[in-house]
């Protein structure tokens, strides 16, 4: 029982210490939102996604989806060169897996969006956004 207690608390620390950078002190809170399109459920094309209250010295955004009902379940995201506008268009996540929950069931997924520094290890601003999604 104990070994199995040390393994799964080891798992989640590895989980979340992945992929992370430190955060500034001064990091900025980032509105997000976004909607699924008739593309964008259950494909591998990301939905638009709406971001605002971008720090100006951004220079990536890094965006990640989460099951928040199935958290093992990995959807992806992607990092990109952030181009000045509030605007990520549909299809721009290249390591993007969309919500397709089983018929009949609805799960709420989670986007962050990170702004990264310049060299892309400090966190900037973030922000989330929450909906809900059933086939």
């Amino acid at each position: 029982m104990l070994r199995m207690i040390c393994f799964i608390a080891c798992s989640i620390l590895a989980f979340v210490g992945c992929n992370s950078s430190p955060v500034s002190d001064q990091a900025s809170t980032l509105a997000v939102d976004f909607g699924w399109t008739e593309k964008s459920g259950c494909s591998s094309i990301s939905p638009p996604i709406k971001v605002t209250d971008i720090p100006e010295e951004t220079k990536y955004l890094k965006v990640t989806m989460a099951d928040l009902d199935m958290p093992t379940y990995d959807h992806g995201g992607g990092e990109f060169t952030y181009n000045g506008t509030s605007t990520i268009t549909e299809g721009t996540l290249e390591a993007y897996s969309g919500p397709c929950p089983p018929p009949g069931t609805e799960h709420t997924y989670e986007i962050t969006v990170q702004a990264l520094s310049a060299d892309k290890k400090l966190v900037i601003g973030r922000g989330k956004a929450i909906k809900k999604f059933s086939k």
